[in-house]
């Protein structure tokens, strides 16, 4: 009688060699897409720093006056109800004047820091707010975005040590993760959260917690 041979059980060193290769490619794909994914907000969050800082500077080159901080309504634009003057603060004063609190919304409503965005929007100079929520008007993928004084900035609390730098305004992101940040600091700063604005850089931020920098400013 002819004898079969037995049937192999298990996989060989090759098989499971093979296997922990595929494994291994398929996590690096993962890993290398979420850092394309965190690099792509990274950017966006640049990007829209980098639209307000423009759109502030052609609308003072208009009107004279920085948004938010602007004495009434421009007469090309007063057709606009929501353009009004900013209350809460000296208005015209080179200052974008208000609170921002804890949940990073924009306090009173009527504030300059609350109008800022909604005079850029109906002046054409940026594309686009949630006029849904009137006090985080701008936003990112993760917070509101804020042009508010670099002295109510710190007086708020909101940076606890954002020191003295001689900087008048500032824009300011909330609720950022903490890579991102890092990855914001490196690519326009010094690549250190805490670096002094006006001083040995132009963003700060406060402490990571809980995987967030709740506060991160940029100069204006």
């Amino acid at each position: 009688m002819k004898t079969l041979p037995l049937k192999q059980l298990g996989f060989t060193l090759v098989e499971i060699a093979i296997v922990l290769i595929i494994i291994g490619l398929i996590l690096g794909g993962i890993i290398k897409g979420q850092s394309l994914v965190g690099s792509a907000k990274a950017k966006d969050v640049i990007a829209i720093g980098e639209e307000l800082r423009t759109a502030t500077v052609y609308f003072k080159q208009r009107y004279n006056y920085l948004p938010g901080d602007l004495p009434a309504p421009a007469a090309d634009i007063t057709a606009v109800p929501a353009l009004v003057a900013g209350t809460g603060g000296t208005v015209g004063n080179g200052y974008i004047e208000g609170a921002v609190n804890a949940l990073g919304q924009a306090t009173p409503t009527t504030s300059e820091v609350a109008v800022a965005p909604l005079q850029l929007y109906y002046a054409g100079f940026i594309g686009k707010i949630n006029l849904t929520a009137p006090t985080q008007l701008i936003t990112t993928s993760y917070g509101a975005v804020h042009l508010v004084t670099n002295a109510n900035a710190n007086a708020n609390g909101l940076i606890a040590t954002y020191g003295n730098a001689p900087l008048r305004n500032v824009i300011l992101f909330t609720n950022l993760p903490c890579d991102i940040v890092n990855e914001v600091d490196a690519k326009i700063d010094d690549g250190t959260i805490s670096g002094a604005i006006g001083v040995g850089g132009r963003a700060k931020g406060n402490a990571c917690a809980a995987n967030t920098v709740n506060f991160y400013a940029v100069g204006l």
